[in-house]
């Protein structure tokens, strides 16, 4: 066995020696080489970076946002969900898995009572980075939660499952959302 390695270590020491000599003799294509050989790898890895944003951006738009039922629902851009939240001076969002049940009964009742909704949204699909955007905004991932954002401060929420027969209550709640400061009397 230790022959086998010494041979393997002779067969390297020569191949690294022909490979130093190769460097010394030319020097100048050598500098070249390392020089194009780094370039390859910056570019490779930005691609690589830009690609990835790319690709989950076009996931997104052929997987989720072509089956949304109404113009009411206003898609976020991949990556672009937390700087409107933050920019925009009010804006109702829905965070919601797009694969879930109550996501569907959400959507069904919103296609069904397009007319009694008096306002869009933005719909932040939790697709992506699901734990960073529970934690940023204290959702729970399993329930469709609908936030209204006043200069970037959540100032009201409920979640579908809060709802009491969300198909009569759902679309009033929902048009109720920004009004956050009107204090409600129950009868």
């Amino acid at each position: 066995m230790s022959r086998l390695v010494k041979k393997i270590k002779n067969s390297l020491q020569t191949l690294w020696y022909g490979f130093a000599d190769t460097i010394n003799a030319n020097k100048k294509k050598s500098i070249l080489g390392v020089f194009f050989a780094l370039l390859l790898v910056i570019a490779l890895t930005f691609l690589t970076l830009t690609v990835n944003n790319k690709i989950r951006a076009a996931q997104m738009d052929n997987l989720i946002y072509e089956d949304l039922p109404t113009k009411k629902i206003v898609p976020f851009s991949y990556g672009e969900g937390d700087k409107i939240i933050n920019e925009k001076k009010a804006v109702s969002v829905m965070f919601a898995k797009p694969n879930q049940t109550e996501t569907r009964k959400a959507l069904q009742i919103i296609k069904q009572k397009e007319d009694e909704l008096n306002r869009k949204f933005y719909y932040y699909p939790l697709v992506y980075q699901t734990q960073e955007i529970k934690n940023t905004y204290n959702i729970a991932s399993d329930e469709v939660t609908f936030v209204f954002f006043q200069n970037g401060e959540e100032k009201n929420r409920f979640t579908l499952s809060s709802v009491k027969d969300p198909k009569e209550n759902f679309i009033p709640e929902l048009n109720r959302l920004p009004m956050w400061n009107i204090e409600v009397e129950e009868k």
